[in-house]
């Protein structure tokens, strides 16, 4: 048994849910990529009640480990976080979160739990199966969604849906080495009530936008993947926000992100997609360096600026130090 770990998460970007119509049967379904930063670094030591050292994060943590004990009874544990995903910008964090915390207590304490198993016990996966298998495996992953109505009877996200498992991974391919920039411009953030009222609201969506989006990703985003095709995969990406459940996330956040996405569109980026609510984008580019120079400069003209950073695809999932 170990007295100290330290794991580090991916993020993960969400670049759609493919049904949120129903007809055939299922519903969420969905594509998204494991990248190496913003990240999670998680020291965890064995211990004797409940210590967080996060400013950030601490009552998520603690809520985490209360809902982990209910099931799985541990003496105690000590966290301390090197390193955070900023909430509610679109990197997943409640999920590398949840399951990072999850992790250490099933390592520290050997209890022997997949993480599918710790998915279901830290109630994540219900809506999307993208942010837990980037923590599994990393890679560019696509999800099968939920039986409808008969194992998901909502259109909802998975805070507010209860105890139901992880989607069916359908595929998990490694990403090619390209670097991806991310640019986060200071706008509003979609989360909590707001977020609930909108696909209570916006749901279902109409039966035309799931065949247009698994068309996209069957016969151009997958081959482009396959064939190293980054003019190709930016295509596509960027007729994903045209449309769809994309273009709701896109219109909730105001003109500071449609702004910025058009900016990025028009100047060296091949492709530009928000990831899951956004704020975050993120754009390919044969030239990366010189796409985050002109977007530093932009992000300086918006009311309330913003920030970019360089990062690339992780293709191997969290993993844990001993």
């Amino acid at each position: 048994m170990f007295d100290e770990i330290r794991i580090t998460t991916p993020a993960r970007l969400h670049f759609a849910l493919l049904d949120l119509n129903g007809i055939l049967g299922r519903i969420d379904g969905g594509l998204g990529l494991a990248i190496d930063e913003p990240n999670f670094q998680i020291i965890a030591e064995r211990a004797t009640g409940i210590h967080v050292a996060s400013s950030v994060y601490y009552e998520r943590a603690c809520a985490i480990l209360a809902r982990l004990q209910a099931t799985y009874p541990f003496p105690g544990i000590q966290l301390t976080f090197a390193a955070e995903i900023p909430m509610h910008c679109g990197f997943g964090s409640g999920t590398q979160l949840s399951l990072g915390i999850a992790q250490a207590v099933n390592v520290l304490y050997e209890l022997g739990l997949s993480v599918e198993e710790l998915a279901r016990a830290v109630g994540r996966g219900g809506t999307s199966g993208i942010g837990v298998a980037a923590f599994d495996t990393g890679g560019f992953i696509v999800d099968g969604g939920h039986r409808f109505p008969e194992q998901k009877a909502s259109f909802l996200p998975s805070s507010a849906v209860g105890d139901i498992p992880p989607p069916p991974i359908l595929l998990r391919y490694p990403f090619p080495a390209w670097s991806l920039l991310i640019v986060i411009p200071n706008c509003s953030r979609i989360y909590g009530e707001a977020e609930l009222e909108l696909f209570r609201t916006l749901c279902p969506q109409p039966e035309s936008v799931a065949p247009k989006l698994s068309h996209l990703l069957l016969l151009q985003i997958l081959p482009a993947l396959l064939e190293d095709d980054m003019h190709n995969f930016g295509k596509a990406l960027n007729q994903i926000q045209t449309f769809g459940w994309k273009k709701v996330e896109i219109e909730a956040q105001g003109a500071e992100l449609q702004l910025t996405l058009d900016f990025l569109q028009h100047n060296e980026a091949l492709g530009a997609g928000v990831s899951s609510w956004g704020p975050a984008i993120c754009a390919v580019s044969r030239d990366v360096d010189e796409l985050k120079r002109k977007a530093e400069a932009f992000l300086k003209t918006l009311p309330n600026g913003g920030s970019c950073f360089i990062t690339q695809a992780n293709n191997v999932g969290a993993y844990i130090e001993l």
